[in-house]
């Protein structure tokens, strides 16, 4: 094929030519294909590309040659017009291809000689095949911009042979599980534009390597761990367009900062949840006549930005504001006075900096093309709409505020919302019908209000277009019409009311139901068998009711089912199926039977409450194997019986495990310092999918109850990540507590109480650094507490009562000094602070059971003379009484002695005195 320049020179002599000599010429000029374009060896390549990565005719319209030849027809590929060489290629997928990672064949691409722009996101791809790196496509000297985001395996050891593609411009490795900031120094080599690395998991701080990138426009390092402070030296970077540094929590970014105040062609910056410090007046982006897109959101509370006092003017018109938490104009309750002067605003977030006066609703009238407007968690009042119709607005949250008065006719002068938040305001009264007949209407979060109504009156008019509606913590009463139709509900949470009667079985009939929350209502009847008609839930709540039955087993059928909660109802009889779940809660019910889930490998679940049931019978053998990913076990106030299972060992993720009042014998597992060894699955929050921010469905947070410090106590959401403790407090288990417990350092409570342990104390117990609670009271423990205990920082309650403990307490060392005499009673050898002195206390109960000892053996040494000196004598006298002859011959031998006797004392006697 001839080269573009060759072209070019043909069609400026064609302008002398007839129109039919030019267009022969021109066909003569594209070989290899003809008029069509697209060559031969393009469209072998395509094929070929297409067979490696599993392409399907859905995904790649057009690609059949029976239909037509030429390539540049083809869906995904462009050509330049009118060579017909194919400059671009676009393979993404929108979701990841189902099958597993693969390495990558670079050298199939080297016939596409005129690519420019290539993209592979989501195809899986591990790397590339030997001795075939991404260096190989150095040959294709006009590609610019390349695309391998969100390949999940990437290799982080194949992006430096990227670096010998010197024609690159734009490199795009987001979404990938990079871990290293050294790939960002590896790569700051390259003469990029752009380069997008964000949403991996890099670590460390940002290389100043990339302060050498003087030719970058755009560079987004959002949604990874990188920590430190920015590079001062970025403020070199004058070429910057986009700046994206967003959701690293721990990335510090410290105001005022001339690095911003420098980079005058910033056209968009974000910084949302970074570690913001120090003051921002807003007064430095004045030389930002570009500026966009401003986006700052502090993890911390050390961040305010000041726009008043002198007020700012931005000359910049901004398209997308974020001010979230940021302690505007230092609290002190002033929308920001620029505002006024801003006509562009296409979405706008300032919640959680308590604002106050009146709801903005000039914001809405000044922009109309405002979409999107946040102002939660402030404090304002007053009317919520604009004075006059806007068509362009479409999420409205007003959340977490003062808010009394809801107008009656926001479906006439916001018609177009889509998304409404006013949950946690001051509203009252009746459900507002006019949310019924708002037509675009999909998500509506009422929740935590006042409303007082009948929760049918929710369900009147056009409801067919909900996709999630929440209306927890109100006042709804009543029951569920029987004929409740949404058929296009996904999420309906309607938890904390007095909803009464039965759960409809009208309700199957929303099959695309994900989430059903009715806990905490008043609830009856059994749950629907028709249940398994939902088969897309994924959480089901309905703890606190008064729900009787059984569990139908049709429950089984729910195979997207991760989360269900029946916990304080009065459900019944024995658990027959379940499916694999993640987090099952059931406790305080009457259940019976034996272990209801499952035993089978590689289960899923995650957190398991079956607290204050019947059921009864061993704990499984293979518990540890059977789940594996087991975080949470609470079994407390069952009939469980047998021993502990050595397997128990195997949970290496256990963060809390409540076996307290059940009946386990026996003696503890030696293995137990191997449980909970790995905290690497530690994040408790429900991963359900993509559900929408309105309604923190990230979940319904799961929620645990366990007791420490002597109290019962909910761990719900981020809290649970740091609860840690084990249980087994009134059983009948037995043996000595092992000095392994003191391997165990993740643990915050620890309770032995009311069994039969035996032994000492474990001093290993002091290298428990985290340890809140102690617990060993009312079992048989022997010898001294170990003084090391009083090192431990944090224990706030320790028991050691009712036991057969002496010597001396820790004293008054430490967290000790806390402690009264009820933490040692039962025990009348321990002596020392708060207790008598040692010098006052009895003696060491060791001595005294020693001088016990000896008196019994004396008068068992007594006894056993007594008796046989008497059986002795008496035998001897019956004997004599009824032989005669020995009789005589006892009494002279008697004489006998008695003579002899008499006589020896006789000489002795004189010869003392002969010598005196």
């Amino acid at each position: 094929m001839t080269s573009t320049s060759s072209y070019s020179g043909g069609r400026a002599r064609a302008r002398t030519m007839p129109l039919a000599m030019a267009m022969a010429l021109l066909c003569l000029a594209i070989i290899s294909g003809g008029c069509e374009g697209c060559t031969n060896d393009e469209r072998g390549a395509l094929l070929d590309i297409l067979r490696e990565l599993f392409y399907n005719d859905d995904l790649s319209p057009g690609w059949n040659t029976s239909t037509t030849t030429d390539c540049c027809l083809w869906g995904r590929v462009t050509c330049n017009s009118p060579a017909g060489r194919v400059t671009g290629l676009d393979l993404s997928r929108s979701e990841p291809v189902a099958s597993s990672s693969r390495l990558l064949n670079t050298t199939m691409f080297l016939p596409l000689q005129e690519l420019q722009e290539l993209h592979l996101s989501r195809l899986k791809i591990q790397g590339c095949k030997p001795g075939a790196g991404f260096e190989v496509w150095s040959k294709l000297e006009k590609l610019k911009i390349l695309d391998l985001s969100y390949n999940d395996k990437l290799m982080e050891s194949a992006i430096p042979s990227l670096v010998a593609i010197v024609s690159l411009r734009s490199l795009f490795l987001n979404g990938n599980d990079f871990s290293s900031n050294l790939t960002i120094q590896q790569l700051s080599i390259m003469k990029l534009d752009t380069l997008d690395i964000g949403n991996n998991d890099i670590q460390g701080t940002i290389p100043t390597d990339i302060c050498n990138m003087r030719d970058l426009q755009v560079l987004y390092l959002s949604d990874n761990l990188l920590f430190g402070e920015i590079p001062s030296c970025m403020q070199n970077l004058t070429s910057l367009r986009i700046l994206g540094l967003s959701e690293n929590n721990r990335l510090i970014v410290k105001f005022p900062s001339l690095l911003f105040a420098k980079l005058t062609s910033l056209e968009k910056l974000s910084l949302v949840n970074n570690s913001l410090e120090g003051v921002l007046s807003l007064s430095s982006l004045q030389n930002h006549r570009q500026l966009t897109k401003l986006e700052l959101a502090s993890s911390g509370n050390n961040f305010h930005v000041q726009t008043e006092n002198p007020a700012t003017d931005l000359p910049a018109q901004i398209q997308v504001l974020v001010l979230r938490n940021c302690n505007l104009n230092g609290n002190s309750g002033i929308v920001p006075s620029f505002l006024l002067h801003q006509h562009k605003l296409e979405s706008v977030d300032m919640s959680n900096n308590n604002l106050s006066g009146n709801f903005p609703s000039w914001l809405i009238e000044n922009n109309v093309n405002l979409s999107h407007l946040v102002l939660g968690s402030n404090s304002f009042a007053g009317p919520l709409l604009p004075s006059k119709v806007h068509t362009s607005l479409q999420w409205l949250d007003a959340s977490s505020n003062r808010l009394s008065i809801l107008p009656v006719d926001i479906n006439i002068t916001l018609p177009n919302l889509s998304y409404i938040s006013l949950s946690g305001n001051s509203y009252m009264g009746n459900f507002p019908s006019s949310f019924s007949y708002m037509n675009s209407l999909q998500y509506l979060d009422l929740s935590y209000n006042n409303f007082l109504d009948d929760i049918a009156a929710a369900f009147v008019g056009n409801m067919s277009n909900i996709i999630g509606l929440k209306l927890s913590g109100n006042h709804f009463y009543g029951s569920f019409s029987p004929n409740i139709l949404l058929p296009a509900v996904k999420h309906l949470l309607l938890s904390d009311n007095e909803i009464a009667g039965k759960i409809p079985e009208k309700l199957c009939d929303s099959l695309i139901l994900m989430t059903f929350d009715a806990s905490n209502n008043k609830l009856t009847g059994p749950l629907p068998t028709c249940i398994s008609a939902l088969s897309e839930l994924a959480i089901l709540n309905l703890r606190g009711n008064s729900l009787a039955g059984s569990i139908p087993s049709e429950v089984c059928g729910l195979r997207k089912l991760v989360f269900l909660d029946v916990s304080e109802n009065n459900l019944s009889g024995p658990v027959h199926c379940l499916p694999d779940l993640c987090y099952l809660h059931m406790s305080r019910n009457r259940l019976n039977g034996t272990f209801p889930i499952p035993l089978y490998s590689r289960n899923n679940i995650y957190t398991m409450d079956l607290q204050e049931n019947q059921f009864s019978g061993v704990l499984p053998k293979l518990i540890g194997k059977s789940f594996p990913k087991l975080k949470v076990l609470l079994l407390k106030d069952n009939m469980f019986e047998g021993t502990v299972p050595n397997d128990i060992c195997s949970l290496k993720y256990l963060r809390l495990l409540d076996l307290s009042h059940n009946r386990l014998s026996g003696e503890l597992p030696l293995c137990m310092n191997i449980m909970g060894s790995d905290d690497s699955l530690f994040d408790f929050q429900p991963g359900f999918g993509t559900f929408p921010v309105l309604f923190n469905v990230i979940g319904l947070p799961d929620q645990e109850e366990f007791m420490t410090k002597g109290r019962q106590d909910n761990y719900r959401g981020n809290i649970l990540n740091y609860m840690t403790g084990l249980d087994f407090s009134s059983n009948q288990l037995k043996g000595s507590i092992h000095e392994n417990i003191g391997g165990m350092k993740w643990l915050r409570a620890l309770n032995f109480s009311e069994n039969n342990f035996d032994g000492s104390i474990p001093q290993s117990l002091s290298n428990l650094s985290y340890l809140e609670s102690l617990d060993l009271s009312h079992n048989k423990l022997a010898g001294q507490i170990p003084s090391e205990l009083a090192a431990l920082p944090s224990l706030a309650v320790f028991s050691v009562a009712y036991n057969n403990l002496s010597g001396p307490t820790p004293g008054i060392k430490g967290q000790f000094i806390t402690f009264d005499q009820s933490s040692y009673e039962g025990n009348p050898y321990l002596c020392g602070p708060p207790l008598l002195s040692c010098s006052e206390a009895p003696s060491v109960p060791e001595l005294e059971e020693n001088k016990e000892d000896d008196k019994v053996d004396d008068i068992i040494l007594f006894g056993c003379s007594a008796m046989f000196y008497m059986v002795g004598f008496w035998t001897s006298l019956g004997v004599l009484y009824f032989k005669t002859s020995w009789r005589w011959s006892w009494f002279s031998a008697v004489d006998k002695f008695s003579d002899f006797a008499m006589l020896k004392l006789a000489i002795y006697t004189r010869n003392i005195r002969i010598t005196n």
